[in-house]
């Protein structure tokens, strides 16, 4: 990125703008609180277990890493120290990185407009993003990596090459695959910006940052074999291309941009604007923002690269794992958009352009309501409804009628795990990778045969559907539960059907 003198912040960037929205956004999605997701619990269990000396894996003894987020687990392990392992800890830490991250938003905006109405477009868009109702109290990674990717983009807007905030941003840029491992591509869009720089021998930049990927990614290497014996977390070998051949590279680019066109249609047309007006600028015009040229093009790179990560991998991608690039674009069109209310030029020209940010706000918060109203909430209080009435009692219920040494055979393994209390055979191979083979060859049921579990839950949208095909195991039922809002698109009802299994 060019060359500048690193100030503050722009004329008229006032911190009311960057903040008031960060508070704002707690207390506008606390509809949302009683939703805990299934995978808050896979975390929490593994805490529980780190901290009781029961070792780093899921089930006790078995050193699988299941954490999707290394970050998340350390920051939850933390709380765990200080306070004990429980859900509610875990939302205010989420809630607080998100607010954070929402900061981080409104501050880039400002700063790539020069405007405070920017910051303040940017961060309620975020605020008010469905998605980001959602998940905010949720207890995962999710709010970690929007923060981490809003202020690592923004303390480089106007950073001197080698200053404090510049080195800071790249130490953000190398925490990030650690966050969520695809946000390694994040920081590859960094250094592939950084490529002029670097054939024209200017290696203060692009040195620091290969200096902090390499400091902290040779750290989490060396730990992740040591404690587990591979790097990456076991969700991504599972949701990989080999174990979701049913997602294709089409659907998976589709799925992408849907999340993002549901709650910032506008936004993500004002960034190809953005991308092809700002990403034209000439290097160092002392008239633009200085870096922003840079900045806009680290922020395609990241759009375009994360959409083919997903897509070559075939993932299964749900709409937290896009909020962090739907920040970084909230940002970059929303200074676009303000940008073109202020300053010469014909299409600047005329009063009614100074409305132009406020209307394209507006509709993007109206659109938001709506699918929340319709959609977002309502899935959420089912969602929030059927873990608290039907899967935790039923978590309890199973750690009641079942012994210590006894196996628990489920797809949805967090609740059930972390209640039951009971050693874990889970049937999407997070902590049981052994199993992958057979579900990609849709050979589960002959695995349980070999295996047979003491107990077996299965969640289809058709209740009874999965044992009643063996022939070789002999099941009691102990009974079907109706699951509501399980997905937010897809089949609604499923079904939780327990068996016992019975000697043969």
């Amino acid at each position: 990125m060019s060359e500048a003198t690193s100030t503050g912040g722009r004329p008229g960037l006032d911190p009311i703008s960057q903040w008031v929205p960060a508070l704002v956004a707690p207390v506008a999605t606390v509809a949302s609180l009683a939703f805990r997701p299934d995978d808050l619990f896979i975390y929490l269990r593994m805490v529980r277990n780190i901290l009781l000396g029961s070792g780093w894996g899921f089930n006790p003894g078995e050193a699988v890493n299941a954490a999707s987020s290394a970050a998340w687990l350390f920051v939850l392990l933390v709380l765990g120290k200080l306070g004990g392992v429980s859900v509610f800890p875990a939302q205010v830490a989420s809630a607080f990185c998100f607010a954070m991250g929402i900061a981080g938003v409104a501050r880039l905006a400002g700063l790539l407009a020069g405007d405070s109405r920017a910051a303040w477009a940017a961060g309620l868009a975020l605020a008010g993003d469905a998605w980001v109702g959602r998940w905010l109290w949720s207890g995962m990674e999710t709010g970690l990596a929007v923060a981490l990717v809003a202020w690592a983009l923004a303390l480089r807007v106007n950073a001197l090459r080698g200053s404090r905030q510049d080195r800071v941003s790249g130490l953000l840029i190398a925490l990030a695959p650690l966050v969520r491992p695809e946000l390694v591509v994040f920081a590859l869009a960094a250094l592939l910006v950084e490529l002029p720089a670097i054939r024209r021998g200017e290696w203060k930049r692009p040195g620091w940052d290969l200096l902090m990927l390499g400091v902290v990614g040779g750290s989490w290497v060396l730990f992740a074999l040591l404690t587990w014996g591979s790097v990456l977390p076991s969700t991504a070998v599972a949701k990989g291309s080999l174990g979701a051949g049913n997602i294709t590279t089409i659907s998976a680019a589709v799925r992408v941009l849907a999340v993002i066109a549901s709650t910032q249609a506008f936004a993500a047309v004002a960034v190809l604007l953005a991308l092809w007006r700002w990403g034209r600028e000439a290097e160092g015009n002392s008239e633009r923002v200085p870096g922003r040229r840079d900045l806009v093009r680290w922020v395609g790179l990241f759009a375009l690269m994360m959409v083919g990560l997903y897509a070559g991998r075939h993932v299964n991608v749900y709409t937290r794992y896009v909020l962090p690039l739907s920040a970084a674009l909230v940002a970059v069109a929303f200074a676009y958009v303000v940008s073109l209310s202020s300053g010469p030029g014909r299409w600047r020209s005329g009063r009614r352009r100074e409305w132009v940010w406020g209307a394209v706000l507006a509709l993007t918060l109206a659109g938001n309501l709506v699918l929340s109203s319709r959609l977002v909430v309502p899935k959420t209080r089912d969602y929030a409804h059927s873990m608290e009435e039907v899967v935790l009692p039923l978590a309890r219920t199973l750690g009641e009628i079942t012994k210590d040494d006894d196996v628990v055979a489920a797809p949805n393994i967090g609740a059930i795990g972390f209640y039951s209390g009971r050693r874990i055979l889970d049937l999407n191979g997070l902590v049981t990778p052994e199993i992958l083979p057979y579900k990609r060859e849709g050979r589960i049921l002959e695995y349980l045969e070999q295996k047979r579990p003491e107990i077996i839950v299965e969640i289809e949208p058709t209740p009874r559907s999965l044992v009643s095909r063996s022939g070789r195991l002999r099941t009691e039922e102990i009974g079907v539960y109706r699951f509501e809002g399980m997905f937010v698109r897809g089949p609604n009802p499923m079904y939780l059907s327990v068996y016992r299994v019975l000697p043969p």
